[in-house]
């Protein structure tokens, strides 16, 4: 047992290692895709777009907005009303996170229930079931997006494929992708609204040898029951699901319109079919991509390799300009979020128990024995 300790110490160490030399070896690989590009041109074509360049910050917030919507409604159905704005303000804040920091998704998922709850008044456990179940929407619809822009798009991701791979691989990988990012969606309903994940934490940690950890989850118990009933009964709201399924398709639609505004601006002679299916397939990528901020790297060679097999005439100085105005996009925005985050914010009362808390019934427990 002892022995133990020292490898879990030195694993727990390797971890952040393995993230950050991963980040590192992005970066790299982002420096080089564009040193391999023709950068002189790349700001000419930004120079000539002029003041219409700061158009690629818009849609930005109109996908925020959709998420915050989603959000609301999903609070609503709690019997908790928010206000949309400042569920938009945090939104914003935490996408902030999300972009720029390794694993900034996990973050800000984590911070977003207690920042909520403090500024809106909302018991944390109801924003976190409402959090939980627009995590798995957002996933949902992500592969609702993926789907249908690879099935309209399917001819010109073909045509990419064969240029880069010499195969329909392309294709087939992507609309795999879809199938995976529904069937996660589906684990994450079914595991957080029936398995009882809350309680079985509570259970695991309650029967911990530490006696302040043992008081402070039976002082809380009650808290993990309600999060296990409120995520049930999210997940039995139809109504409600679907309302914020849409919405959050909305989201996803506004992230791949902002790539068909830079491309326009820059003059790439592609559909809006066409550039859909890029932003989509590429959108797994950028996902999946969590160790590091935004899927720096991996991303931006995965724009410049398909805007070259997509056949746009040249590619060598329209794929870095695309490239840049994202990357100022999301500069400017995780500067507003963070401002955002920064600014304290109205500490709201905290509001009265929902009907549902009163029908949770705990078993009496007892109290727990000194070590």
């Amino acid at each position: 047992m002892v022995e133990d300790a020292p490898k879990a110490a030195s694993g727990g160490r390797l971890v952040p290692v393995l993230r950050w030399a991963a980040f590192g070896a992005c970066v790299l690989l982002f420096g080089s895709a564009l040193a391999r590009t023709d950068l002189a041109g790349a700001w000419h074509r930004i120079k000539d777009i002029g003041l219409l360049s700061f158009l690629v910050v818009v849609p930005f917030p109109f996908a925020m907005a959709m998420d915050a919507w989603a959000w609301r409604g999903l609070l609503q159905a709690l019997d908790r009303k928010a206000p949309w704005s400042a569920l938009f303000a945090l939104r914003i804040g935490t996408e902030a996170v999300t972009n720029s920091a390794p694993g900034g998704a996990l973050w800000a998922d984590a911070i977003s229930p207690l920042l909520v709850s403090q500024r809106t008044g909302i018991p944390a456990v109801d924003v976190f079931a409402a959090s939980t179940a627009k995590r798995w929407t957002v996933v949902r619809m992500h592969a609702a997006y993926v789907a249908l822009s690879t099935a309209f798009g399917a001819t010109a991701l073909l045509h990419a494929s064969h240029a880069l791979f010499k195969s329909d691989i392309l294709l087939v990988a992507t609309l795999g992708a879809a199938l995976l990012l529904l069937l996660l969606s589906i684990g994450i309903e079914s595991l957080a609204a029936y398995g009882r994940v809350a309680g079985r934490i509570s259970g695991t940690l309650g029967n911990a040898r530490f006696v302040r950890l043992r008081t402070w989850v039976e002082e809380r118990r009650h808290h993990f029951a309600r999060a296990d009933v409120q995520l049930a009964r999210l997940s039995k709201n139809k109504r409600a699901g679907a309302a914020a399924a849409w919405r959050m398709l909305g989201l996803w639609l506004f992230e791949g319109l902002e790539s068909v505004l830079i491309l326009r601006l820059l003059g790439a002679p592609l559909g809006v079919i066409e550039i859909l299916s890029i932003d989509a397939a590429l959108s797994v990528v950028r996902s999946s991509a969590m160790f590091t901020p935004a899927g720096i790297g991996v991303q931006d060679v995965g724009y410049l390799a398909m805007l070259q097999a997509y056949g746009v005439p040249d590619a060598a100085s329209l794929g870095p300009a695309f490239i840049v105005l994202k990357r100022v996009k999301e500069a400017f925005w995780i500067a507003i979020g963070f401002a955002i985050l920064a600014r304290p914010g109205p500490r709201a009362p905290s509001l009265n128990p929902s009907p549902v808390e009163a029908e949770i019934q705990l078993p009496p427990q007892e109290p727990p024995a000194a070590t």
